[in-house]
């Protein structure tokens, strides 16, 4: 598996295309869904990277098939905004990161902070 896929709103498509990732836009719920469907169908292999809140929304049976595609393994996307009391987005993405790779990264200007 080789290849990450973002399903994303339309206005950050254009940045993940720029950092040479496949992004696909969706206005909406439905329209995320479709996309998912067409790569289930198709057996499509990679990552999926999926925007919270359009994962959030997707129909409970859909959900469940795309946890036992084993050939496209998903994780949300922070979106916007708090996600609980004082968990910026930047932390979030930052954690989801760390897990991946195993590095704890932070942005300009911000304090370095052990993550547990």
């Amino acid at each position: 598996m080789s290849r990450l896929l973002i399903l994303t709103r339309p206005t950050l498509v254009h940045g993940f295309h720029l950092a040479g990732v496949d992004a696909y836009a969706a206005e909406n719920v439905e329209e995320a869904q479709e996309l998912i469907e067409g790569w289930l169908e198709s057996s499509e292999e990679g990552l999926l990277g999926i925007d919270e809140n359009l994962l959030s929304q997707l129909e409970p049976g859909l959900k469940l098939r795309l946890g036992a595609a084993a050939h496209l393994p998903y994780l949300a996307i922070p979106s916007t905004g708090e996600s609980g009391p004082g968990i910026s987005r930047r932390r979030r993405i930052a954690e989801t990161i760390r897990r991946a790779i195993g590095f704890h990264i932070t942005f300009k200007g911000e304090e370095t902070e052990v993550i547990e």
